[in-house]
């Protein structure tokens, strides 16, 4: 894929949509981004005849698919190709971003026998050394922000991929820092699930903070049209999750109505319960009253 993107005419489209992105190639090869291109078999033949490769472990590896007749496709397609690395800088999967605005937007790897998405963060070997300097980690959505977010020199950041964070996701960065940020993209702020799924954050001892992007900016976006500076000062100012969290349900429901007053306290007990500091728990608790 690396050699396609870089050297091979059947990369120029993969190449182009870089530059128009603003990806260097300096960034493109620190994480070894590449191309898959159009045709339906060009790895598959690739991975069987210059590598002598069993086409049952391209399937086990997910970079292959058969179909119900028997037939075996390439399972990335005229997409850009970011391979995922564990923390110890081994590739274990593969994500492929469309650059023709087809669906889905992205294309990841299937579960595999080395391969689950829920253990697992984009970036996380790149980043790791800058989250413990840090002494957080900002958690975006894509690959291409996770690209263009360390270009400008923001390098304490990992890419979910759009899942939900998991327990091993958390313990996996609970390793390195136990201050966490979300970094929001402006129309998805506000999500009561994404926030509630946040509370097993707080339970792991992390303490967690939003930061809310401009509507329809993200990340990606953000640091291109504003810099780095400004985007450093977005992640100071923001919000504390009970904070913000608070701030939303009041928006969302009218706490001079009996009922919806008692929602209110209900979803914010939920994260206050998770507290495992006391006298966190107690000024919460004060604060809520």
């Amino acid at each position: 894929y690396e050699d396609i993107l870089k050297k091979n005419a059947l990369g120029k489209t993969g190449r182009e949509y870089l530059a128009q992105r603003g990806i260097a190639k300096e960034i493109a090869d620190l994480l070894h981004i590449g191309f898959a291109p159009a045709g339906w078999s060009s790895f598959l033949d690739y991975a069987k005849q210059g590598k002598r490769a069993q086409e049952g472990d391209l399937v086990t590896a997910g970079l292959v698919i058969k179909n119900e007749k028997g037939s075996s496709y390439d399972r990335f397609r005229e997409r850009l190709i970011f391979p995922i690395f564990d923390q110890k800088n081994r590739p274990i999967a593969f994500g492929g971003r469309t650059v023709e605005n087809h669906d889905p937007k992205y294309l990841n790897s299937p579960e595999t026998p080395i391969y689950s998405k829920g253990k697992h963060l984009y970036g996380l070997n790149f980043s790791k050394h800058a989250i413990v300097n840090e002494k957080a980690v900002l958690i975006v959505e894509g690959y291409m922000d996770f690209a263009s977010l360390y270009q400008s020199g923001i390098h304490h950041v990992v890419a979910c991929l759009g899942t939900a964070l998991t327990q091993d996701q958390l313990r996996l960065l609970k390793r390195y820092t136990n201050s966490l940020v979300m970094v929001y993209d402006g129309d998805a702020a506000g999500q009561i699930a994404t926030l509630r799924n946040l509370d097993s954050a707080i339970e792991e001892g992390f303490y967690v903070r939003i930061a809310v992007l401009p509507v329809d900016q993200d990340p990606d976006s953000f640091v291109k049209k504003f810099g780095s500076q400004v985007f450093r000062k977005l992640i100071d100012d923001a919000f504390d999750l009970f904070e913000y969290k608070l701030k939303f349900l009041l928006k969302s429901y009218a706490k001079d109505k009996a009922q919806e007053k008692a929602i209110v306290v209900k979803e914010m007990l939920s994260t206050i319960r998770k507290v495992p500091n006391a006298v966190v728990q107690s000024e919460y608790i004060r604060q809520l009253s």
